[in-house]
């Protein structure tokens, strides 16, 4: 049955969620089981688990893993041989190289659709009270093909918390549109880290509980900056090297190929840099002698230790959440260079303790480079400021509590 549903279904634009699942509303559920479905790999995603767990110690957590897990990362869903009590990760074989390779096959040959059948019967053997999906893309879209199964409890709390670029971008998109409108008409709460998103959830149709802004990395503790090296007195430019659907790493080293001469005190490391971005930078260094070089893959460790001692963190984008990178920025004392449409512009105020760029101008992000190495004072003064500003907007006690406000 099972089969042959996901044989003739499909993630339909026209679709009357509300009323196709009058059928299923009265299954009994487990109210004590939450059921997660996202990236098991991601950071993130693990330290969103950890809180949960730390937060509802009674109840059951499984997760169901929408990306192929290698686990490397994810200390906290597996322990190598030992599972957690209270945590129960989905595996096709026990064994993580070969559990991989089977997500791989599948994937490959078969698309997203076969993780739809093990996500039903994982729902329907456990009737989990609340199912939430981590990212739409990767989780959400899998269960729009058993959304209308008749096995499936429709009763379930289902949230989607968005990542990044899930409405803002992608629900413009003729090949996105039509499945984030399906995601949306089923979901019971929606999570973004922005409240613009709204307006995109709104034109697709979403008329249910909106929650924003609700960090996916929940928050953290801010310390005091002691013992670190003033910002103004750094040599390290460090740039987020994306060029992706989003990122716009190349329109940053192509402002930095016109400060070549106002550059020769610095050194710029550019990081998670794929290779249209390592290319161009080999250009700037061998052709306009600018002191810049790619990073290799270093530990997260590794990577604080580069924010304390970089007097400029730059990270441009066409659309973004809230960057991991400018929440590291302000923590470590560096000068945040963030386009203007993240959710930085709920953190910085532009030209006192960070800029704000067009991704697509240039000359603006040339312009704010040029401001962030020239005026000492400004950058120390901004750091001053980013961190009680950590401490009044991503605090980890806000962000707790409205993790908790999701399952309660």
């Amino acid at each position: 049955m099972l089969f042959k549903h996901l044989v003739k279904s499909r993630d339909n634009l026209d679709i009357d969620y509300h009323s196709r699942a009058e059928h299923n509303k009265s299954i009994d559920l487990n109210m004590n089981v939450i059921l997660f479905v996202g990236m098991a790999d991601s950071p993130h995603f693990a330290k969103w688990l950890q809180t949960t767990r730390q937060e509802f110690p009674g109840r059951k957590i499984l997760v169901y893993p929408s990306d192929r897990p290698r686990f490397k990362d994810s200390r906290i869903l597996l322990r190598k041989k030992k599972r957690s009590r209270d945590i129960v990760v989905f595996h096709l074989v026990p064994f993580n190289k070969l559990n991989f390779a089977f997500y791989f096959l599948l994937d490959s040959l078969i698309g997203i659709r076969w993780r739809s059948y093990f996500l039903a019967r994982l729902i329907i053997k456990n009737k989990p009270g609340i199912i939430h999906f981590h990212e739409m893309q990767h989780g959400a879209y899998i269960y729009n093909y058993i959304s209308n199964y008749s096995k499936i409890p429709s009763n379930s709390k289902k949230i989607i918390s968005t990542w990044g670029s899930d409405l803002t971008l992608y629900s413009w998109s003729a090949q996105h549109s039509y499945r984030i409108k399906a995601c949306l008409s089923w979901a019971d709460i929606v999570t973004a880290e922005r409240q613009e998103e709204l307006v995109d959830a709104q034109r697709l149709g979403f008329t249910g509980d909106f929650r924003a802004p609700v960090y996916i990395t929940i928050g953290q503790n801010s310390s005091e900056l002691k013992d670190q090296i003033k910002p103004s007195m750094r040599k390290t430019i460090l740039v987020k090297g994306h060029q992706s659907d989003t990122g716009r790493a190349l329109n940053v080293l192509q402002a930095i190929s016109q400060l070549s001469s106002q550059l020769n005190e610095f050194e710029i490391l550019v990081y998670s840099a794929p290779n249209a971005v390592q290319i161009q930078v080999d250009m700037l260094r061998n052709k306009h002698k600018i002191n810049i070089r790619v990073l290799p893959k270093i530990s997260h460790a590794e990577m604080c230790s580069l924010f304390h001692n970089a007097r400029v963190a730059i990270s441009v984008a066409i659309s973004d959440g809230l960057p991991g990178v400018l929440v590291e920025a302000m923590q470590a004392g560096a000068f945040p260079i963030q386009s203007e449409n993240s959710a930085g512009k709920n953190f910085i105020v532009d030209g006192e303790n960070g800029l704000l760029v067009d991704p697509w101008d240039i000359e603006s992000i040339k312009d704010s480079i040029n401001t962030a190495i020239t005026d000492g004072l400004l950058v120390d003064q901004a750091s001053i400021l980013n961190s009680r500003i950590l401490q009044e907007k991503y605090s980890l006690k806000i962000g707790v509590e409205k993790l908790k406000e999701l399952y309660l």
